[in-house]
């Protein structure tokens, strides 16, 4: 795939993470995160994911099969 293409589709990363910590400011479900970034389970579980390992954001807590999302604060 050429880079300029590469470049292009992956334009929306910086802004969706930085949406996704934005709305952390409270706890959130992630299905919450989905249906504001208008993306699949999959991709959101995704984000979250890398968010995770990078220290950005936690899991807080699971109330049945629903997993609640924050922010992680700066030290």
């Amino acid at each position: 795939m050429p880079e300029q293409q590469m470049r292009r589709r992956n334009a929306g990363a910086p802004l969706r993470r930085a949406f996704v910590l934005a709305r952390l400011a409270r706890p959130r479900t992630q299905r919450e995160l989905q249906e504001q970034l208008h993306m699949i389970a999959s991709g959101t579980l995704h984000l979250l994911r890398r968010m995770k390992r990078e220290g950005l954001v936690r899991p807080a807590e699971r109330v049945a099969r629903t997993q609640i999302w924050e922010r992680v604060s700066p030290k």
